[in-house]
């Protein structure tokens, strides 16, 4: 469970609640405990991880060589890191720090990244995304290499 596809438009509320979509709900596996740590990602969204799948990627995260780099992103990504729990409407809390890194403003945009889920602002997301006429190029060089290999070029 916990794979989460599609894409989403809300808002966030004055309390920085947002709402996690039924679909992805559903998707939660119980092991979750319908809870998700929310974290920093890169181009400026946040990332949402089920709360049961969140250990794989911390493990990930300090099995990193210690590298000056590795440090300064895992310092990122755990200082900005909280869990919230489902509430009774189906919504997560975003603390101010969240919302203030992803420059969310009221518009927000979830997209479903297998087993994770990015937040943005819509503007945000919309300019991070790229015209539709770059979505070939970045598939054959990214997505198909050794993957995908019978799809037409």
């Amino acid at each position: 469970m916990g794979r989460f596809y599609g894409k989403f438009d809300y808002s966030i509320d004055a309390k920085g609640r947002v709402n996690i979509p039924a679909k992805f709900r559903k998707s939660l596996n119980p092991d979750a405990s319908d809870t998700f740590i929310i974290c920093q990602g890169p181009g400026k969204c946040l990332r949402a991880y089920p709360q049961d799948l969140w250990g794989k990627y911390e493990t990930e995260l300090a099995s990193r060589r210690e590298t000056p780099e590795s440090l300064m992103a895992k310092r990122r990504i755990l200082s900005t890191a909280s869990d919230s729990t489902l509430d009774a409407q189906g919504r997560i809390s975003l603390t101010p720090d969240q919302i203030a890194i992803a420059g969310i403003k009221k518009e927000v945009t979830l997209v479903g990244q297998i087993d994770y889920v990015e937040i943005w602002d819509t503007t945000r997301y919309s300019e991070a995304l790229g015209s539709p006429d770059d979505f070939d190029a970045v598939y054959f060089q990214s997505v198909a290499p050794g993957f995908l290999n019978n799809d037409a070029k």
